[in-house]
């Protein structure tokens, strides 16, 4: 492996009109580094999903599902080191919790305190989900004498994140406790060695996130309705504990596939997508939206929450527009990922092409990239990460704060199989 993969540069020169204002045509651009795979022919038989990635002391720590999660799979958590410059250090991956049975999924991780927390959601018993939690060091090594619980019992405890604030980890996830049949938020606080604090209720459900912006933590969930959702946010305490009530932060997102991540000084981004493409034009058009939620935990911008009827324009807070419905036409949909590199946000999110007979199906994933000011993207017609023919879904992203990232995402290999990949970026 390249310790130093090949960087090439896309620039380019954009002119947008922006509510009426007249954007002037600049040279921008985003340094992305040659694709390289993080474990090859790992022991999940090419079935890899879900990654995750934090940086600390100078490395890159990822985290993914390794095998096959479905009835009858037996998927683990591995992780690998990446170097600054883009070099894997784990050629052999790392089992982060080896276990005879059952099913490890849904990997998340953070650093602080010296260390990297990785949580994760693990069918232990084959009834129920149960949030899990080990700890790795910068070299390598597994922390913990054994996985700690962060939450058990006889239902399910799902879908984790992990964020820190520098001296100890807030975990957050959604959970279910005796007849109940809707799901509860809830946080706890762990320790770099491995002590999980009291559960508290956070009343953010479902799809839970937690960010640290360098003052406060942020908890955010959403996706409530088929037709409707939309994305809730509060801020949290060191302890878990709400401090408030949450606020509505991104309105309509339908299936509120978000990502959140602190903005040091100004509040945390939220990003999320916007209509899908539909036969009878009802949800148009589509939109990779963000909203700045400021130090109080409200939305900065409002046209993540209050859109003007019949809005065909590209608004300040959308990333990316998908409107036309005509082949070779785009649409923006599904996951995200942003980090801030020290200056700004950078977000990566999924750009669909469509087909089908009226246009309206997904084909060919692709993974486009923007920098981000507060909430207005300094590069309008994105930048391509990752642009093949192959699809290119599920991306994250970690930053070293000082200009340089690391992208890491799926790619189909056309057998239904996946792998997890990754490229350094440098912001300019």
């Amino acid at each position: 492996m390249n310790g130093e993969p090949a960087m090439k540069t896309i620039m380019y020169c954009a002119a947008a009109v922006l509510l009426g204002v007249q954007a002037v045509a600049v040279a921008q651009g985003m340094k992305v580094g040659d694709e390289f795979p993080l474990l090859v022919n790992g022991p999940g038989g090419g079935y890899q999903g879900t990654p995750a990635c934090a940086f600390g002391q100078g490395i890159y720590l990822v985290v993914w599902r390794e095998g096959w999660h479905g009835k009858g799979g037996s998927a683990r958590i591995c992780a690998t080191r990446v170097s600054a410059e883009g070099k894997v250090l784990d050629a052999g991956g790392i089992q982060i919790a080896p276990a005879a049975g059952g099913v490890q999924e849904r990997p998340r991780v953070a650093f602080g305190a010296g260390v990297f927390v990785v949580v994760w959601q693990e069918l232990r018993n084959g009834r129920d989900y149960d949030v899990v939690a080990s700890a790795i060091s910068p070299e390598g090594k597994l922390l913990w004498t054994a996985p700690v619980v962060v939450a058990g019992g006889p239902r399910n405890q799902v879908l984790p994140d992990v964020a820190s604030n520098g001296s100890s980890f807030l975990i957050v996830w959604q959970g279910l406790s005796g007849e109940e049949t809707a799901y509860r938020g809830y946080a706890a606080v762990v320790s770099g060695e491995g002590k999980v604090g009291p559960a508290v209720e956070t009343g953010i459900t479902p799809q839970p996130r937690v960010a640290w912006n360098g003052t406060a933590y942020l908890a955010a969930g959403g996706g409530a309705g088929f037709w409707q959702g939309s994305v809730y946010a509060v801020r949290l305490g060191e302890n878990g504990a709400p401090l408030g009530k949450p606020v509505e932060v991104i309105k309509g997102t339908k299936a509120a596939v978000f990502s959140l991540s602190g903005v040091p000084g100004r509040g945390w981004l939220v990003v999320s997508h916007r209509s899908p493409p539909d036969p009878w034009g009802w949800g148009g058009p589509g939109a990779m939206r963000a909203v700045l939620v400021n130090a109080d935990g409200r939305p900065e911008n409002t046209d993540g929450v209050k859109e003007p009827a019949g809005v065909k324009e590209q608004l300040p807070g959308w990333l990316d527009m998908g409107r036309e419905k005509t082949k070779g036409s785009t649409w923006p949909w599904g996951a995200s990922a942003s980090a801030f590199d020290g200056k700004r946000s950078v977000v990566v999110w999924q750009r669909h092409h469509l087909c089908g007979e009226k246009m309206t199906n997904f084909t060919n994933c692709d993974l486009i990239a923007a920098r981000v000011d507060g909430y207005r993207s300094l590069d309008v017609t994105g930048i391509p990460v990752a642009a093949s023919e192959a699809e290119e879904t599920c991306p994250a992203l970690a930053s070293d704060g000082a200009g340089g990232l690391l992208a890491v995402y799926e790619k189909g290999q056309g057998d239904g199989r996946t792998a997890i990949m990754a490229r350094v970026l440098r912001t300019e």
